[in-house]
């Protein structure tokens, strides 16, 4: 082998061994509790103290590795879903807020019609015309304007 060769060599191995040395160094946590109770951790083993040494994973952790990924095939997360409801009820909220705001003027109109009479008349569900009599017509023009007062304006 020629002399240039294994100098190379020599130097690649050595190289490999410092880096390995660092990975190894690097994969390995201490952590002891001072005389204050306190939990201290560190890469570098302190000198004195009574340590409790814990290995590093030396592979990258993956996204399902994490507590607080959720695999693709999951769903959606507990985040999400809470979102999803939300957006539900103010869809829904929006759509109460326009039937009602619809129905106001429909609401408005009854009470111009039954307030001022005395004798009003009504269709039955049989079909036949009926008067209402003023204990009637007095709870529907309450029963009316309170549903005003709650969604319209």
């Amino acid at each position: 082998m020629n002399q240039s060769v294994k100098y190379v060599f020599i130097a690649l191995l050595f190289g490999f061994f410092m880096t390995a040395h660092a990975v190894v160094q690097a994969q390995t946590m201490y952590s002891w509790t001072d005389e204050n109770g306190v939990v201290h951790f560190s890469d570098v083993k302190p000198e004195g103290q009574q340590v409790q040494e814990q290995a590093i994973p030396q592979d990258e952790p993956s996204a399902a590795a994490s507590p607080y990924a959720t695999p693709a095939d999951a769903g959606p997360s507990v985040a999400d879903q809470r979102r999803a409801e939300i957006a539900q009820k103010n869809q829904q909220a929006q759509a109460d807020k326009a039937m009602k705001a619809a129905q106001c003027p429909g609401w408005e109109s009854e009470v111009a019609r039954l307030e001022p009479n005395r004798r009003v008349f009504y269709t039955n569900d049989q079909g036949e015309t009926e008067r209402m009599d003023d204990v009637e017509r007095t709870n529907r023009v309450a029963e009316l304007k309170s549903l005003i007062a709650q969604n319209c304006k």
